[in-house]
């Protein structure tokens, strides 16, 4: 095998292995989430007010008590739904890739502003999380050892890069 060649391949490799931790994490996280009894409305409006109470941004305290508290039935369902099917199991199998890290970003995006004054979180942990979950997604790394890659030999190049 060519030198070029193999280095693509040994990166798609890297890529995949990355990928297949990202879901295996949001599949571990999600467990944890669950025993917690996080996903039921009375605890999760609790935990995301221990959030706005310390969180320092100007705005983003005044999100989540206008917008997620209130809601906190709909938001629970939502993330516990996201992070088992989109980001631990899209992930994990590698199918619909640059979707799945894109909504995973976004969500370690949230959870990096949301930690913003919160003495027991580091915020790198999410910052990490978030260029993991872009590098991912960007680098369609569904297309080794994943979905993707029998989706891309049907299509290689989709009108929307969605794997």
């Amino acid at each position: 095998m060519p030198p070029v060649a193999y280095i693509a391949e040994r990166r798609g490799y890297l890529l995949a292995l990355a990928r297949i931790f990202l879901g295996l994490l949001f599949l571990v996280t999600w467990v944890e989430n669950l025993v917690k009894g996080l996903y039921w409305t009375n605890d999760y409006a609790d935990f995301i007010q221990n959030y706005a109470d310390k969180n320092v941004l100007p705005l983003y305290p005044a999100f989540l008590e206008n917008v997620v508290i209130p809601n906190a039935a709909f938001f629970s369902k939502a993330q516990m739904v996201t992070e088992l099917v989109v980001m631990g199991g899209f992930l994990l199998v590698g199918f619909l890739t640059p979707v799945a890290g894109i909504v995973s970003a976004l969500f370690a995006l949230n959870l990096l502003l949301a930690t913003r004054g919160t003495p027991t979180e580091w915020g790198g942990t999410y910052a990490m999380l978030l260029v993991l979950a872009l590098l991912v997604g960007l680098a369609q790394a569904g297309r080794t050892w994943g979905v993707d890659a029998r989706l891309a030999d049907r299509n290689p190049r989709p009108g929307l890069p969605l794997y």
